[in-house]
């Protein structure tokens, strides 16, 4: 009974603390099967009011940390077809204008850029106050070809799906 009581602790701690890290996934489909990934180092800087409501978010990921769980996948990845690491090493997310939904919910319009391409993009955000910290997440999709990301690839499938997951520290 003690050792099930460990294990179930253990659980516990380690969904808890999984929940709050920082992420940012993806999904594309490849030959019609889902390839999920990350990337490992990113920044998001988010700024709030005097009244805590969000008013402009920035974000650089370094492109050299994207994982798919397979390395020559990842070598591939940064080559001039796809994301061009040696050229353009970060993906730029940048507020243009932030509308306040209702309490929990913002929809952010924000440029873009991967490999040196800016789209003007729509982001729904989700932010919960916990404590002393800022839960934001969003889920959102973009067209990789609007970026050049894979070229004309009829394999890969257009739509890339993201999930971000941020904590942020209160002052």
């Amino acid at each position: 009974m003690i050792r099930f009581i460990q294990i179930l602790i253990f659980v516990l701690i380690s969904i808890g603390n999984a929940q709050k890290s920082n992420s940012i996934d993806f999904v594309i489909k490849n030959l019609g099967v889902n390839v999920d990934g990350h990337f490992n180092s990113f920044e998001i800087n988010a700024q709030f009011n005097t009244q805590g409501d969000l008013v402009s978010i920035y974000g650089k990921v370094e492109v050299k940390s994207i994982q798919t769980g397979i390395e020559s996948r990842d070598e591939h990845l940064l080559k001039e077809d796809y994301f061009h690491q040696s050229k353009f090493q970060n993906i730029i997310l940048e507020s243009t204008s932030i509308t306040k939904n209702d309490d929990n919910t913002y929809s952010v319009l924000a440029m873009l850029t991967i490999k040196g391409k800016t789209k003007n993009i729509s982001i729904p955000l989700t932010i919960e106050k916990q404590q002393s910290k800022i839960f934001m997440t969003s889920a959102f999709e973009i067209n990789r070809k609007d970026f050049g990301v894979g070229g004309s690839s009829f394999i890969l499938g257009k739509t890339v799906k993201i999930r971000v997951k941020h904590y942020h520290n209160l002052l």
